[in-house]
């Protein structure tokens, strides 16, 4: 478990440690914390050395996904007033929250297996009546649950008229691969053809991708496999020659 003293130690000595030890790599700015310098490397699994590169910001732990998903709720909230406007937050980050609560006049979170959310909930069955929230956010959570088009459409019921959903995801298929089982906490691995799925629940979805923000922002999945560079992906995600672009979807019901 983490202590948050802890916490707060580490987010000091990592920046130093990183301006003053890498100072030969690549240097790129975080938009949450305001971090500039060299990003960490993530380490995806030891079996087959899969290695996302330049990942993690060492000020406030933010990967691609949590910087992606600042930039696009920027630029959202920028566009759309959330005065008076309920937001339900599942599996929420908490490099998010605070910037996330103190925007809505209703702020709630929501996980099936963590303590420290407001509601334990099954995003397949959630208990909310109809039309309950103005907006509702998720990411990295449709590969656990056995029915995908449960999730989506759940999500799509809790949600006002004129609400939205804002959901990440990793895309790296062209067609979602459906596992039939769980293999640790997995139940697919998503492909592009997701997006169709979205559409299907929603009158407009918006597909922001890493290519829309500034590159400083270091957006996409830089993937190494067994010290060789991934970048067999879909076309609408590929990034030639680095990995994997990162995509948020924008759905308004």
């Amino acid at each position: 478990m983490r202590h948050r003293h802890t916490e707060k130690i580490k987010q000091w000595v990592r920046p130093w440690f990183f301006r003053t030890f890498h100072q030969n790599r690549p240097s790129y700015l975080c938009p949450i914390c305001g971090y500039e310098g060299p990003f960490k490397d993530k380490l995806v699994s030891k079996k087959d050395r899969l290695v996302r590169k330049s990942s993690k910001c060492p000020g406030c732990a933010a990967t691609e996904r949590h910087r992606m998903m600042h930039l696009v709720l920027r630029d959202l909230f920028a566009n759309w007033d959330t005065t008076g406007k309920s937001l339900l937050h599942i599996a929420p980050e908490e490099c998010l929250k605070e910037e996330l609560r103190g925007r809505f006049r209703i702020y709630e979170t929501a996980d099936l297996y963590r303590s420290d959310v407001d509601h334990r909930e099954d995003i397949q069955r959630m208990s909310f009546p109809d039309g309950s929230y103005d907006c509702v956010i998720l990411s990295r959570v449709l590969i656990s649950p056995p029915d995908l088009e449960a999730c989506i459409s759940e999500c799509r019921r809790v949600l006002r008229p004129g609400g939205v959903f804002v959901v990440a995801e990793y895309y790296p298929r062209e067609k979602t691969e459906e596992y039939g089982e769980m293999r640790g906490d997995r139940s697919r691995e998503l492909g592009v053809d997701v997006f169709d799925l979205y559409r299907r629940y929603f009158r407009v979805v918006d597909l922001y991708d890493s290519e829309r923000f500034d590159p400083r922002h270091q957006l996409i999945n830089l993937t190494w496999r067994d010290g060789a560079l991934v970048d067999d992906y879909p076309d609408q995600v590929r990034a030639p020659g680095l990995g994997l672009k990162d995509v948020v979807a924008v759905c308004w019901a």
